[in-house]
């Protein structure tokens, strides 16, 4: 995302109150990816370590690290999604691949007045004492050239614009059971998230 964009949201981000998640909820999003079902002993292996990171908190061996992450970051998008579900959100789309890849936004859903669709991005981590970085190499995401791109598969299959929809950057802690997020009517003005009821109506976002 451009430098300005980027700087707004994490600022919203770093004033967004972050809320726990319990472990059920973590423990239900727990599923091997398709892409590795070519090589089952491999597959079995990232099961394996995938839950032992996030439920025992075992470390990532490093030689399976760049395998492990996009799970993890499949793991933290179902997360969000059944986070916003138990808030009346509904799901419009996702990726179904079972890893975290590509350069198409995370998730599509409704707000619980089915009024307005969101487009939302998940950045995930595992690491303690620090929340995911908003990357600096996908110089253009979530701005409306982003959105409206050929590979944004979400949006093109729906047939939206970024004229159509509000936006959510979310960060999901995996290890710490923790989440925050910003949301955004106007792409380039962010508002932090502070309280659980601001997800029920997005009216407050006009206001902003």
């Amino acid at each position: 995302m451009p430098n300005q964009l980027r700087a707004a949201t994490q600022r919203a981000l770093r004033e967004a109150t972050a809320f726990m998640f319990p472990e059920e909820t973590l423990r239900g999003t727990l599923r091997a990816t398709p892409a590795l079902i070519r090589d089952p002993a491999r597959l079995a292996l990232l099961e394996v370590l995938v839950k032992e990171t996030l439920i025992e908190g075992a470390p990532l061996p490093a030689a399976l690290r760049s395998s492990a992450l996009p799970v993890l970051g499949n793991v933290a998008e179902a997360v969000l999604e059944a986070l916003l579900v138990d808030h009346g959100w509904q799901p419009v789309y996702d990726d179904d691949r079972g890893f975290s890849s590509g350069p198409g936004v995370d998730l599509l859903m409704l707000d619980p007045t089915l009024s307005r669709l969101v487009a939302i991005e998940v950045k995930s981590t595992i690491q303690q004492g620090r929340w995911p970085r908003l990357s600096r190499a996908r110089s253009k995401q979530l701005t409306p050239q982003w959105l409206d791109g050929p590979g944004n598969a979400g949006m093109a299959e729906l047939g939206m614009s970024s004229a159509d929809i509000y936006l959510m950057v979310a960060q999901v802690h995996l290890r710490n059971r923790r989440w925050r997020c910003c949301l955004a009517g106007d792409a380039t003005a962010p508002q932090p998230v502070t309280e659980k009821r601001q997800l029920a109506d997005l009216d407050w976002l006009l206001a902003s």
